[in-house]
């Protein structure tokens, strides 16, 4: 008997017992039905028995069971197969010392977004593009992994186009895996293994499996760029120093984790990232990362000297603002816009006499962030042009619009911001105009864009009146950096310039251009990306202002004996 008719009879059969009761039918034997249901069909219900869930044999143990038209099955255990064998490639691991003395690389780990910079002893700047690396084009590269039902991990580019229509059968693609380092300050990523939504395969993996892996793939990037450029007339080598930016941390306690935490997974990286170099296209089988990640944690040493200091974001961005500085004391608010998140943070810095660089002061209770930033806006700007189009998303024809203009979103969005006007056709030929006066004047983006001005507000609010008290003074500004690939964004910039009233003092706030002076002789193209690798640029600088926990109070950061944490970043 052909296997598809078997599995058609099979399922009606277990429609009968459901709904004429044939006979007496113990629980085994329903357990059994739907398990050969299972084997037969290939984990998909045979057509004309859509109404026949199907039990994955692979299911968690910890799962509850689920129904087959009202039989419930425990899902059978089924032992992984085993792990393939992968040779870890320890070139990096043997030697003990930095490829490339005089170049310094760093990394920029994003929520959305990815990106790399270095820079020499010599003042050289060297650009890395790893859109371009990974087979696309730009210097930014996805923060995503998709592990698709192929058993393969796909990574940046790849993960989002894999993913695209997966999402409503119940799979979900890595997005801001980032979040698992900000959002906490102490523990263990391995003891967080990823659900079914996440792996569907046997071999299970950890968040921290995720962000090594994710890491390596970075790190691969990041390498090949490198390998484009020459220094002193040879080609600069993978094993280059390398900095990281991190998370600007509400507390020492969670700085200090977080620190030692990249530091070992960036490490790790580097040997996965040669492992499996020349491999990501395409995807990587999630048996071979399994079987990498345990040779991996069985390494009893790491290529621990390439990774120097974490480097906080918001001192990354203001790095050139903070060199140019002249008085004595200045206060910096940096508004970090990404596409996920808007981060907030007040800093202060102090030079005098007795200092020979200037000290960067991070005021902790100001740390704030916000789950709304560039996608918010992609997703008024979707909502905005169904509600002017009329289509109805849930029907077929309106589900193919829908998608269609959820892919092109994001340049949609770009051009109506950069030119002021958007003029667009939808899947099913439907013509429009929208003029960014009006998307702005949207009951639903003016309350995006008061919600961005609260959190600049609750940012302040949560410091001492202290240093609101001088923030108020005349002439004293708030200088606003503002960082992050959707800064340019009206919403965003208009939080850098006007009065903002905190707690009855109103303070002045100023637009700062922090990028460096050199950036004047760039080209157009880099200029325009630059927001959003100010954070890599930054961090790459050879020497970096002191970082220090600021006090409670205004009066103890002036003061000469005051003795902040030991939290400290400065240039190698």
């Amino acid at each position: 008997m052909d296997k598809k008719i078997a599995s058609y009879l099979l399922a009606s059969l277990v429609q009968r017992i459901n709904r004429d009761q044939i006979g007496s039918v113990s629980d085994q034997e329903k357990e059994a039905l739907a398990f050969a249901l299972q084997m037969l069909s290939d984990g998909v219900a045979p057509v004309g028995i859509a109404s026949v869930p199907i039990v994955s044999p692979v299911a968690s143990a910890s799962e509850p069971p689920l129904p087959i038209n009202g039989i419930e099955i425990k899902p059978p255990k089924v032992a992984p197969p085993p792990l393939p064998d992968v040779t870890l490639v320890l070139k990096a691991v043997k030697s003990s010392e930095p490829s490339d003395k005089g170049v310094l690389l760093c990394l920029d780990f994003g929520t959305a977004m990815s990106k790399a910079f270095a820079s020499t002893t010599d003042g050289e700047h060297l650009d890395l593009e790893l859109g371009k690396a990974a087979g696309k084009q730009g210097y930014t590269l996805p923060s995503s992994v998709f592990i698709d039902d192929d058993g393969k991990a796909y990574f940046g580019f790849e993960a989002v186009e894999r993913s695209w229509n997966l999402k409503e059968a119940g799979r979900e693609r890595l997005d801001s895996i980032k979040s698992w380092l900000s959002l906490r300050e102490e523990g263990s990523l391995d003891g967080e293994i990823l659900s079914d939504a996440y792996n569907p395969t046997p071999f299970k993996l950890s968040e921290g499996d995720m962000i090594r892996i994710y890491l390596a793939f970075l790190t691969d990037m990041a390498g090949i760029s490198l390998s484009e450029w020459t220094v002193d007339g040879k080609a600069v080598g993978r094993y280059v120093l390398r900095r990281f930016a991190r998370p600007c941390g509400k507390s020492p306690r969670q700085a200090a984790w977080v620190d030692g935490l990249m530091k070992r997974l960036l490490a790790e990286a580097q040997v996965l990232a040669d492992t499996f170099h020349g491999q990501w296209g395409g995807g990587i089988s999630v048996g071979r990362i399994k079987a990498a990640m345990e040779a991996l944690k069985a390494l009893t040493k790491r290529p621990d000297y390439l990774i120097d200091e974490g480097v906080p974001e918001p001192v990354a961005v203001a790095a050139g603002a903070v060199a140019s500085s002249e008085n004595r004391i200045d206060a910096y608010m940096v508004v970090d816009a990404g596409a996920g998140t808007t981060d907030f943070g007040l800093f202060f810095v102090m030079r005098n006499k007795s200092l020979e660089e200037p000290k960067v002061f991070q005021i902790p209770a100001s740390i704030k962030g916000l789950n709304q930033a560039g996608d918010k806006v992609d997703q008024l700007l979707q909502a905005f042009i169904r509600a002017r189009e009329s289509f109805d998303p849930t029907s077929t024809l309106g589900k193919l619009v829908e998608a269609d203009l959820r892919r092109r979103i994001r340049v949609l969005k770009e051009l109506l911001f950069t030119t002021g006007k958007l003029d667009y056709v939808l899947a099913d030929s439907t013509e429009g105009t929208v003029a960014l006066d009006e998307f702005l004047k949207a009951p639903s983006v003016q309350q995006f864009t008061k919600r961005l001005e609260d959190g600049f507000r609750e940012s302040l609010e949560a410091v001492d009146k202290s240093y609101l008290d001088y923030l108020a003074m005349d002439p004293v500004r708030l200088q606003v950096i503002l960082s992050g690939g959707s800064s340019k964004l009206t919403m965003m910039s208009s939080l850098a310039s006007g009065y903002i009233e905190v707690n009855g003092r109103k303070i002045r706030r100023a637009a700062v251009d922090a990028a460096p002076e050199w950036m004047g002789d760039e080209s157009d193209e880099m200029m325009a990306v630059y927001p959003q690798l100010a954070v890599a640029i930054g961090g790459a600088f050879d020497e970096l202002p002191s970082t220090e926990f600021g006090p409670a109070e205004l009066a103890r950061l002036t003061r000469p004996t005051y003795v902040a944490s030991n939290l400290h970043v400065s240039g190698s």
